[in-house]
């Protein structure tokens, strides 16, 4: 920038305050006194002179000195239409102080930039056009110069600027630095990095950018420099913004490039072996080290088609990836034998006798385009060899229960014929030995014979029960249907069971209110309701027990009700389950086949049985059994 760029004709741009209103004191004070010296004048010269003294005052000192000159210069028009009429002098002092006033105006105008003088050079106007705030100093710090928008920027006036220390003009908080002197001047000005704040006259602080200039004369000397700042608000937003931005993007970066290293540990850690072909000659992009053991290469093969790294391998597992790669179905191989040298395998097998679960899944992009195949194998020999195992243990164990149950059968069928005839016989003993001796106490071989055939009838009891868990096993329980009265034969088994009932200490009862007749087998249902009335009698503490037989829609229901201990909620359910006891073997003999048994006849009879009760307050068992026309539609179906 030139400096006579800011010499602007004769404006009071580069004088101080005192010297522009010194001139205007001059000015009217030389238009009083021309005409004391030069002798009487016309009156209208004296006016004259003193309107040129106000013209002088503003061209040279602006609106200040301007109307200075018109004040002082009204007292010389007075004294010179002093000798005129009142109305004459009135009249010219008014059209005086109306020219002086409208000349200041002028002159205010011109200072505050509305109104530039038509002989500003261009460069004092382009200056004030400018949107950025230029100031010049002079070559000791004053301000000699600012525009309209640096006055705007500063809330400084013009006129309050110039000619004062730029210390004084422009302030900024401490943190932010202060506005330097340029010694010596830099030749090139570039705008400032950071913004500065300045503090502004109503408190508040405005962040600026600066750029600092030095003023370069004709001859070379050094005038002075010139400021230029700007509003920096939005640049110092932009900036916190992208600071922000900046951090959010490192901290993002960060997560990115540790999710990056957690994955590729992964990768190369997971005991499955993965790998990626891309393209339709499946191209190797990516193998971890587990797929690199089981495909038998190294490094080397990323980049190479896996027909050539593979040149051994099955033709059909390739037709498969290729099938895979064109159609984009995904394929899976459960324990596919593959040779494998990965450290994730069963020791003792050798590399031959090793098993994979293998997947082949399509690689998209984002598009949605099929790129390649993704394949993972997971080693699963150590699976196959302890399923294996179990199979052939599980195997054993079936054949091992099948020859129990074939001896169970086979030992509790031969029983049953010996065990029937040493009953046979000792009922033939019984009858014949004398009831009592001759005092008429009951005679001792009675007494050992009647005590052995109860022995015999509960070993023949087992012996059928053994029996049926073998059938029942084996599917064999075989059932002789024929028209069955529930109701009947309830009662002739009570009315046999009354000395049992008797012996426990147990009063039976029995209700039945119809004949109720179904296609049943009268063994198996004898089975049931003796199993039934032995387990009131086992367990019914000495007290009552109930027989109930009525009808409940198209089935009979019989229920034997004892008044005993009992059964807990949660043993209810598993009683009828085999070898199931909800009370202690030593307290009460047997196995706990008696409900099971009992459960498979009513069950292959097509009916139900449950069981209600609670501790200490008895147990209900219910049988329903369909009648005969419900049994009739059972069989059909």
């Amino acid at each position: 920038m030139r400096a006579h760029a800011l010499h602007i004709s004769t404006s009071a741009f580069g004088r101080p305050v005192w010297a522009r209103h010194g001139v205007a004191v001059l000015c009217a004070g030389a238009a009083w006194a021309v005409p004391w010296l030069l002798g009487p004048l016309p009156t209208s010269l004296g006016v004259l002179l003193s309107i040129a003294a106000v013209l002088v005052a503003a061209l040279v000192g602006g609106a200040g000195p301007a109307w200075v000159a018109t004040l002082l210069g009204s007292f010389a028009v007075v004294s010179h239409t002093s000798a005129n009429p009142v109305a004459t002098a009135v009249l010219e002092i008014a059209l005086f102080l109306s020219v002086g006033g409208l000349v200041a105006l002028l002159a205010g105008r011109r200072s505050n930039g509305t109104v530039a003088p038509p002989g500003e050079p261009l460069e004092a106007r382009l200056l004030r056009s400018l949107g950025d705030a230029v100031l010049a100093t002079d070559a000791h710090g004053v301000v000699r110069y600012l525009n309209p928008a640096a006055a705007q920027l500063l809330q400084c006036p013009e006129q309050e600027a110039i000619g004062a220390p730029l210390s004084q003009v422009l302030r900024s908080r401490p943190e932010s630095g202060s506005f330097p002197t340029i010694r010596p001047p830099t030749p090139l000005a570039t705008w400032s990095q950071w913004p500065r704040a300045l503090k502004r006259r109503d408190g508040g602080e405005l962040p600026i950018e600066e750029c600092i200039a030095p003023l370069k004369g004709r001859d070379g000397e050094d005038p002075g420099a010139v400021w230029m700042f700007r509003d920096a608000t939005s640049r110092r937003q932009l900036e916190l913004e992208r600071s922000r931005l900046l951090e959010r993007e490192h901290a993002a970066l960060g997560e990115a490039q540790a999710q990056r290293e957690r994955m590729e540990s992964l990768f190369t850690q997971t005991p499955a072996a993965i790998a990626v072909f891309q393209g339709p000659d499946h191209v190797c992009s990516l193998l971890n080290p587990q797929a690199r053991a089981l495909l038998d290469v190294d490094g080397g093969a990323i980049g190479k088609p896996l027909r050539d790294v593979q040149p051994a391998m099955d033709p059909g597992m390739l037709s498969l990836l290729d099938e895979v790669y064109l159609e984009g179905r995904p394929f899976s191989g459960r324990e596919v034998p593959l040779a494998s040298t990965s450290p994730y395998v069963t020791p003792a097998l050798s590399r031959q006798q090793r098993f994979h679960d293998f997947t082949w899944q399509p690689w998209r992009d984002a598009r949605g385009v099929i790129q390649g195949v993704m394949a993972v194998a997971v080693e699963v020999t150590g699976l196959v060899v302890a399923r294996r195992a179990a199979e052939d243990l599980a195997r054993d164990l079936r054949e091992a229960v099948q020859a129990r149950d074939e001896f169970l059968s086979i030992a509790s069928h031969e029983l049953r014929t010996p065990i029937t005839s040493v009953q046979l016989q000792l009922q033939f003993l019984l009858r014949a030995a004398p009831a009592t001796d001759p005092e008429g106490a009951v005679s001792l071989v009675h007494r050992r014979v009647e005590s052995t055939l109860r022995s015999m009838t509960q070993l023949h009891q087992l012996v059928s029960t053994l029996l049926d868990v073998s059938r029942i096993r084996a599917g064999r329980l075989d059932l002789r249907r024929e028209p069955v009265d529930l109701s009947s034969l309830t009662q002739d088994l009570v009315s046999r069971v009354q000395e049992d009932a008797a012996g426990a200490r147990c009063s039976l009862r029995l209700m039945v209110d119809e004949p109720l007749v179904g296609s049943w087998d009268r063994v198996r249902v004898e089975q049931v309701i003796t199993n039934l009335l032995s387990n009131a009698f086992k367990y019914g503490a000495q007290r009552p027990v109930e027989v109930h037989v009525t009808r409940e829609g198209d089935f009979a229901r019989l229920c034997v009700k004892d008044h005993g201990i009992g059964i807990a909620p949660e043993d209810q359910a598993r009683i009828f389950h085999r070898f199931e006891r909800a009370v202690s073997q030593r307290h009460y003999s047997g196995f706990g086949l008696g409900l099971w048994i009992v459960r498979q006849i009513v069950e292959a009879l097509h009916g139900d049985i449950r069981v209600e009760s609670r501790p200490d307050a008895g147990s209900s068992f219910i049988v329903r059994l369909p009648l005969e026309s419900a049994a009739t539609v059972d069989a059909s179906a």
